[in-house]
């Protein structure tokens, strides 16, 4: 996952352009006929530089939704400016493969432990939509911590469960740090 992420990366960053499938070197085979949701954050000196995902509509296989959100990590991530050529060469890749979704029903995002899971939090028929990784926030250290760290990446001045769809995610995480 991480080799594909960085020939498209090398790639977009020389042409301005999406890479196509058959030029890419495929060492796994298996992901051609693979469907996966999929993370990608992209790092420049330890910060991040821009992240893409897309829960609603998967691509038709798993190299084509790794291009795709790579693309969008270092180009579209509206937090940021795109990346540039220079930059391209010295990012970092975090790749989080979502191996479990479970959507809360009867327990609080509260009670979930910020360390072992992610959460994807839906308001109104993807109106507005927020998802935190593992790992990845300071600011999180118990369950409640996600309700702050929900609240700003919302824009939200409170944070009410009941008025979203939430999920507890678990993913397979490859890096190339």
């Amino acid at each position: 996952m991480i080799s594909i992420a960085k020939q498209v990366i090398e790639y977009f960053a020389k042409t301005g352009k999406k890479i196509s499938i058959i030029d890419l070197k495929i060492d796994d085979k298996t992901m051609i006929n693979e469907k996966i949701n999929c993370f990608v954050t992209v790092y420049l000196k330890g910060e991040v530089r821009g992240s893409a995902w897309n829960i609603k509509e998967l691509k038709d296989n798993a190299i084509e939704e790794i291009i795709e959100n790579t693309i969008a990590a270092i180009s579209k991530d509206a937090r940021f400016q795109p990346v540039s050529p220079a930059e391209a060469n010295e990012l970092k890749i975090r790749i989080d493969k979502i191996s479990d979704r479970t959507l809360l029903k009867d327990k609080s995002i509260k009670t979930l432990d910020p360390t072992k899971v992610w959460v994807i939090a839906i308001k109104n028929s993807y109106e507005k939509m927020a998802c935190i990784l593992p790992n990845i926030n300071p600011k999180l250290l118990s369950g409640e911590d996600f309700i702050n760290v929900l609240k700003e990446k919302l824009q939200e001045p409170k944070f009410n469960e009941n008025e979203y769809i939430i999920y507890e995610i678990k993913t397979e995480v490859f890096t190339s740090y």
